[in-house]
């Protein structure tokens, strides 16, 4: 999908006060658990996910991004004990301008609350887990809790429109949207919200894979807010807001935005000022090698593919659009040793890497879209 804003994005620059826990890091089975717990699914007219992050006697509050319950219908959260409860919609409250909303449910029994992190310190590379339940499919008949794991490729302080400013490798699928994203202490950092539609590959009809940038919603962006919808809810955060200085992650994201609008010459200029910030971040030269490609300059694609993969030689989907660009630039055999590469270095990984890896050769053929991250 294409990212269309209208409003003005939020600009969020230090914490004040807000609810934090310290913790230790802890391994991603652990996490898991956490994420399991805390996670909902809310059924309706456009099925997503929730985060359970507040209890007052037998009233839980989940968070979840908006557009899960944008549309007035009759919905129920179900937990992780699989036990349905119905959302008066009537108790909806929707984040002005932020695709975030806070749902509510009663019940009795005991369910887990999600611990908030604070999302400034997230950095780039750390370890990030995101939590959902994607949509029933032909092949998969039934909702089933889905846990990701990947890495931070951005944080910016000044977020997208709606309040998108945390980007990530996780694979995700439909239905996750409203999910946790916990960091490695099992920490409350972010929504999960987006994902980038335009660039996903159908291995089947039925079997989908996400190959572009993930983004979600920050936790401090939550804390900035909360009291103007919902103070009784005693999240004491402030956020202070006004200008700051773009940072290496902001001009990454901002690059990448232009570049999901077609902004291909918009969107290098972004990317050589987060390189010249950050000459090490491998993500924005395979995204400026991206922008390169849909100008059709490929020798000038692949020196950015050559960039990322020095400074990563793992990464996989780099090696993948080199390939496509060699291949464009009748380099063939060069194409196929980019394409064995790439695929022995998805073939260990999740299953929905692994599509990626069967469909590499189809898609050499077929002279596709690069992927964007990783």
């Amino acid at each position: 999908m294409k990212f269309i804003h209208s409003l003005a994005p939020m600009v969020v620059t230090a914490i004040v006060a807000a609810p934090f826990y310290s913790a230790q890091a802890l391994n991603s089975a652990e996490v898991s658990a956490i994420a399991e717990s805390i996670t909902v699914r809310i059924d309706g007219q456009n099925a997503g996910s929730g985060v359970i992050i507040k209890r007052q006697n037998d009233v839980y509050t989940v968070l979840t991004a908006a557009h899960v319950v944008a549309t007035a219908d009759e919905y129920e959260v179900v937990t992780g004990d699989d036990l349905r409860y119905p959302l008066a919609y009537s108790t909806v409250r929707k984040f002005p301008g932020i695709d975030l909303a806070l749902v509510e449910f009663t019940s009795a029994k005991p369910y887990k609350v999600a611990k908030l992190g604070d999302s400034s310190n997230v950095r780039a590379g750390e370890s990030i887990y995101v939590s959902g339940f994607p949509m029933p499919t032909a092949a998969i008949t039934a909702p089933i809790w889905n846990f990701s794991e990947g890495k931070v490729t951005a944080n910016a302080k000044r977020p997208l429109a709606d309040g998108y400013g945390l980007v990530y490798s996780n694979n995700t699928l439909p239905g996750m949207s409203g999910g946790s994203v916990l960091d490695s202490k099992g920490q409350l950092i972010g929504i999960h919200g987006r994902a980038d539609g335009e660039r996903q590959v159908k291995r089947t009809e039925t079997v989908y894979v996400k190959t572009g940038f993930n983004l979600g919603i920050p936790i401090n962006t939550f804390l900035s807010s909360v009291d103007m919808i919902n103070p009784d809810l005693g999240f004491s955060g402030k956020v202070a807001t006004g200008g700051v200085e773009l940072t290496s992650d902001d001009l990454y994201l901002q690059g990448t935005n232009k570049f999901q609008g077609g902004n291909y010459q918009g969107a290098i200029a972004d990317l050589n000022q987060a390189i010249n910030l950050n000459p090490q971040n491998a993500f924005a030269y395979n995204s400026r090698g991206n922008a390169h490609y849909e100008l059709q300059q490929y020798q000038d694609a692949i020196a950015q593919y050559d960039q990322a993969i020095a400074l990563n030689p793992d990464y996989a989907e780099a090696y993948f659009n080199r390939g496509l660009a060699h291949k464009l630039a009748g380099n063939d055999a060069q194409a196929q040793q980019d394409h064995l590469k790439s695929k022995q270095l998805l073939g260990g990984q999740v299953e929905s890497l692994q599509n990626k890896a069967d469909r590499i050769q189809q898609l050499l053929d077929q002279k596709l879209k690069p992927f964007e991250l990783r």
